[in-house]
């Protein structure tokens, strides 16, 4: 897992950003690569965490990544009802 968050009320969340070594091998696909990174990600699920995954062509452009990590906690902390604390 590359990031964890422990959110309130117990809720336990895992970003994952897949460069291509998590399905290739030399340049080339390899489907026992992206098997085991599905059976990951179902060990984790099934261990009770949620679990979302960015592709590093996502990310690797600051002016394409920004808006769209901000978009995305915006919208993860909606669902999970997570504000910012007052106190």
């Amino acid at each position: 897992m590359d990031f964890l968050l422990l959110l309130p009320r117990g809720q336990r969340v895992v970003l994952e950003v897949d460069g291509r070594q998590h399905y290739s091998t030399n340049g080339r696909p390899d489907s026992s690569k992206y098997a085991a990174s599905m059976r990951g990600d179902r060990d984790l699920k099934l261990s009770g965490y949620e679990v979302f995954r960015f592709g590093t062509d996502e990310l690797d452009d600051l002016a394409r990544a920004r808006p769209l990590l901000q978009r995305f906690f915006a919208d993860l902390f909606d669902r999970f009802d997570v504000t910012p604390s007052t106190g």
